[in-house]
């Protein structure tokens, strides 16, 4: 498998080799907008697309010391449609994933997602609605290391008044877990009730200051292996545009989340919500995203984590048609309860870490190809959940 890393690269580069030889046939400015959320369409389109992922994974099992290395192919076909009425939009993605491992093919599987999202538009108000299911073998999050078959589907439905400065939106969602298949998880199903209630203000010309309060009920199918909770949220924050090339949503505020069982700690603390894009010119770009919440627990008789997280994209433009981007994540998750671990009794704390390089290019405005080279690592005072891992992906997506 270690011979893998120079096919990987020599198809890459023997890839954009060709492509090179067809950069004159196309326009020469910048392809930023390529991947930029798409306008608002004026008439129907519907868009199959496809993609080809190759990845090596040379620790597949995210073990601690017995590390196993594979080959994972994963082709995704899918089909995206917009349909505008009158100011209205409805928008649908459906796409698959057929997963297959060419040493460990018990680990072969099949991911479904469909979304669907409806817009109404009427005079000052709008609606929202929307579902996105997914069923999938993945990993539920950076804490978990096993593969595990489960039903996610979120749903919900915003409504908002936009009259001269003042905003108001309210909201409902409904987030159903389902693991399917593993008795060991199936404590873990579990359906979260969230309300909101937001008021924004046209402060400045191209930024709205906000005031929003959350009220979350999570309820467990089995509410004897975990504990049901209750969190209230408050948040200040902007919206807009914080200089002439910053964009930004930020907010923070606290959040009193309560346990039914009182053997359960209970969240209060801070929290923080933010998404920044930076646009350097033309050729630069960079993205950055900082949070503080806690997140559900599958670890011991935990049932959350406090999890920080500061994560960045850097994008380059060498060429018009060639995109470079480095990535990176930074994970700090802290539990509140003492487990024991190989004679060890404390209270638990990972650091993750993510660092990625990667390479896009632009054969045409519908075909792209993509190698991203990840390195990961996991550091725990619990020695047994330290891992390594890293990854080496080539990709190639046709949006038609």
């Amino acid at each position: 498998m270690k011979k893998v890393y120079p096919i990987f690269i020599f198809v890459f580069f023997a890839c954009l080799i060709w492509a090179q030889s067809l950069y004159a046939l196309y326009e020469t400015k910048y392809v930023y907008e390529y991947y930029e959320p798409n306008p608002k369409p004026e008439n129907a389109k519907i868009s199959p697309w496809g993609e080809i992922k190759l990845q090596y994974d040379d620790n597949m099992f995210l073990d601690s010391s017995n590390e196993k290395s594979d080959l994972i192919v994963t082709l995704t076909p899918g089909i995206t449609a917009y349909l505008p009425f009158s100011d209205n939009l409805l928008t649908f993605d459906y796409h698959v994933d057929f997963i297959r491992f060419m040493d460990y093919s018990s680990q072969n599987t099949t991911n479904h997602n469909v979304f669907g999202n409806l817009q109404l538009n009427w005079r000052d108000v709008t609606f929202n609605i929307y579902d996105n299911f997914i069923r999938t073998f993945d990993r539920p999050s950076t804490e978990d290391v096993s593969r595990v078959k489960r039903d996610d589907n979120r749903a919900g439905i915003t409504a908002g008044v936009q009259k001269d400065r003042l905003g108001i939106q309210i909201g409902y969602e409904n987030f159903r877990r389902d693991y399917k298949s593993d008795p060991v998880y199936d404590q873990y199903d579990r359906t979260d009730h969230r309300y909101s209630f937001m008021v924004t203000h046209q402060t400045f010309p191209k930024t709205k200051l906000l005031l929003e309060y959350d009220f979350n009920q999570t309820r467990y199918d089995n509410n004897t292996a975990r504990s049901d909770s209750d969190y209230h949220q408050i948040l200040v924050g902007a919206i807009g545009n914080l200089t002439q090339k910053t964009t930004a949503t930020i907010k923070t505020g606290y959040q009193f989340r309560n346990y039914e069982q009182t053997s359960h700690p209970d969240f209060n603390s801070w929290v923080l919500y933010s998404d920044i894009v930076h646009t350097f010119s033309d050729k630069n770009a960079l993205t950055l995203s900082l949070s503080k919440t806690a997140e559900e627990s599958t670890y011991g008789a935990n049932n959350y984590y406090d999890v920080t997280s500061a994560s960045g994209t850097f994008d380059h433009f060498f060429t018009p048609k060639l995109l470079g981007f480095i990535t990176g994540l930074y994970q700090i998750h802290s539990y509140p309860i003492e487990t024991t671990e190989s004679g060890i009794t404390q209270k638990r704390k990972d650091e993750y870490y993510s660092l990625g390089v990667g390479l896009k290019y632009y054969l045409q405005k519908w075909l792209t190809l993509t190698l991203h080279l990840e390195h990961i690592i996991r550091d725990s005072n619990f020695s047994t959940f330290d891992y390594t891992q890293n990854l080496v992906t080539l990709s190639a997506k046709a949006v038609f």
